[in-house]
């Protein structure tokens, strides 16, 4: 007999839309079927869309900069997050430059995940190793990781690795199946900016870091992409003019690109409006031009991209506002695992600029390929049953109080919008049920093997 009978939903898997049944045991996918087949428990999905469970490749929970930690740990953001459909998240290893300490910050990071309601994995975080990209590789992949994150800037917080160490990791990737994801801006000319101003304010994030700063980076990353044959992967892009140098270039496959919802939402007038939103808008990359949103949006809707991540990393007001005349100690960073999905949804989806399948791949299957989630992101038997239920008709105004964050505050205030989950499940078990958290799961640290891109 099966434990969990899912009836009466639609079913959107990233490519069809169809009427069925959904059956779970013990953890996966046992049939979809129009029947009626026996289970210990029905859960009637009537007038709801049922999802592949959402994966965000891109969060940064307990992250420590200087004096302050993001608000949200792994508790706290894996809750938010369900409450949003995500079932599987990806966050970072702290960065490393020596061997030695590798076994350590996962340990470390480890130990704060076990905490997380929903599945989780981790990208190992390099600055500037001092030891062979191939003994890099094999160490990683050791930890049941495939992806290892690198920056091209932050020189003066030490955290940038230089190209010719990159070129030589993009090269072993295309052999040992690991995808290399970049933080891209170009490190001169963001330090050159912040040294043509004696003080540092978060209304001159824009111009410290210029979206010509990613464009170059970006431009950089895909020749080396297209020389090396390697799996290239550029964190939150925010920039629209930057991927139109890339697609008018002839962007390589062996690229993808991720975005994240406040680059299609934002603009940079908020800088504009005076200290204090100014302050609470802080982040890196900076929101662009309505012109780069503008080209953002475009590509978006027609597939550049393949990924979209939150890069959730909120701070407590308080703390964004003691920085307010000093952005050289502003903990940078916004929240978004609980509300991404719906405003997308919304802008694109709703508008008819996109299909609903076509977001699903972008939020879950495209993130699942790219990163060898190999049971994830998927509506089949045998996969985990990573469910998410999506009331598309449920109108909801986004308030601080309506989210289920530990920070105070969010960009997206105010907003209203239809569309809301109501149920998501974990392996086969409700994490939210009916718009409560049950806390029925525990989240499990899932292994990635090697991954090689389908390209052409």
């Amino acid at each position: 007999m099966n434990d969990l009978a899912i009836v009466g939903g639609k079913i959107f898997d990233g490519f069809n839309s169809y009427d069925a049944n959904i059956y779970v045991k013990d953890s996966s996918i046992s049939a979809i079927s129009h029947d009626l087949l026996d289970a210990a428990e029905v859960y009637n999905a009537k007038g709801l869309y049922i999802l592949p469970g959402l994966i965000d490749p891109h969060v940064h929970f307990a992250l420590k900069l200087g004096k302050y930690t993001s608000a949200d740990d792994f508790e706290s953001g894996s809750k938010s997050a369900a409450f949003g459909g995500i079932t599987t998240f990806i966050d970072f290893l702290d960065p490393i430059t020596d061997a030695s300490v590798i076994k350590k910050v996962f340990s470390e990071r480890m130990k704060l995940a076990s905490t997380s309601h929903i599945d989780y994995s981790f990208h190992m975080t390099i600055a500037h190793p001092n030891f062979p990209p191939k003994k890099l590789i094999h160490r990683t992949l050791a930890l049941g990781i495939n992806s290892i994150k690198c920056f091209t800037t932050y020189s003066t917080s030490d955290r940038m690795t230089e190209d010719g160490y990159i070129f030589e990791l993009l090269e072993e990737s295309r052999k040992s199946g690991v995808v290399i994801s970049f933080h891209a801006e170009n490190d001169s000319m963001i330090n050159h900016r912040l040294s043509e101003k004696d003080s540092h304010l978060p209304k001159d994030l824009p111009f410290f870091h210029p979206y010509e700063s990613e464009a170059e980076a970006a431009s950089r990353i895909a020749t080396f992409a297209r020389l090396t044959g390697g799996q290239a992967y550029i964190v939150h892009n925010s920039s629209g003019r930057s991927v139109d140098m890339l697609v008018n270039n002839g962007k390589p496959s062996n690229l993808r690109l991720e975005t994240c919802p406040q680059y299609l939402t934002m603009d940079d007038s908020v800088y504009r409006k005076g200290p204090t939103v100014a302050a609470l808008h802080t982040l890196v990359p900076p929101l662009r031009s309505r012109r780069d949103l503008g080209l953002l949006g475009k590509y978006f809707t027609d597939g550049v991209y393949s990924t979209v991540g939150t890069d959730h990393c909120p701070f407590m007001k308080a703390e964004k506002l003691e920085n307010m005349n000093d952005l050289d100690h502003m903990p940078n960073g916004i929240g978004g695992v609980e509300t991404s999905f719906s405003i997308l949804y919304n802008q694109f989806v709703r508008t008819g600029f996109m299909t609903l399948n076509a977001l699903v791949r972008m939020q879950s299957v495209n993130v699942a390929d790219t990163f060898g989630l190999t049971q994830k992101g998927c509506i089949s038997p045998g996969a985990d049953a990573d469910l998410a239920l999506l009331d598309p008709n449920k109108k909801w105004e986004v308030t601080i109080n309506s989210l289920h964050t530990r920070a105070d505050y969010t960009p997206y205030e105010g907003m209203k919008l239809i569309g809301k989950f109501v149920s998501t499940l974990v392996r086969g078990k409700f994490v939210i049920r009916d718009g409560e958290f049950s806390g029925e799961q525990k989240g499990q640290f899932i292994e990635r093997r090697p991954v090689f891109w389908h390209t052409h």
